[in-house]
């Protein structure tokens, strides 16, 4: 999952129905950075993909939804859900900017500085040949421990 569809999923799964009608995510100001980083498991970044993830409302619905609720939610979701690359790039925090009219809506953008890495993995039938081999793009796929022994001695081991 990129991290413009992991934040849109967080503000959509949080924010009322009425406030998400007239919401459009996209990505602009996209630069692709050479960052290369092996992750073990056959798995190598090639590089990073930094952008701007841009989440805007066209009738946003200020009076009955406070645009501070986005605001709070943009800033959770980089703290707790946001990838290692927002700091290992230091990333610019987000901007607004709202646009409020007397009919009780506005026109709202939250500009949120992101990045994916760019994952190759071999395959056989890979669509990218590097270096004699070919490669699919993928997202990192990490093996976490579930369990654990200890194994501990006391005493002289004669």
């Amino acid at each position: 999952m990129t991290e413009l569809e992991s934040l849109t999923a967080f503000i959509t799964a949080n924010l009322p129905p009425r406030a998400m009608q007239m919401f459009l995510p996209t990505m602009e100001n996209g630069e692709i950075i050479r960052s290369a980083k092996g992750l073990g498991l056959g798995q190598k970044r090639i590089g990073v993909l930094r952008y701007d993830a841009v989440l805007s409302w066209d009738n946003f619905p200020y009076r009955e939804c406070s645009p501070g609720l986005v605001y709070a939610l943009v800033l959770t979701w980089l703290s707790e859900h946001a990838n290692a690359l927002n700091d290992e790039l230091k990333l610019p925090d987000p901007t607004v900017d709202p646009e409020y009219d007397d009919d009780g809506s506005c026109i709202l953008q939250v500009v949120v500085a992101v990045a994916d890495e760019i994952i190759l993995k071999p395959s056989d039938t890979g669509a990218v040949p590097s270096k004699g081999q070919r490669w699919d793009v993928v997202y990192p796929e990490v093996w976490t421990a579930e369990e654990a022994e200890y194994f501990t001695q006391h005493g002289s081991a004669l």
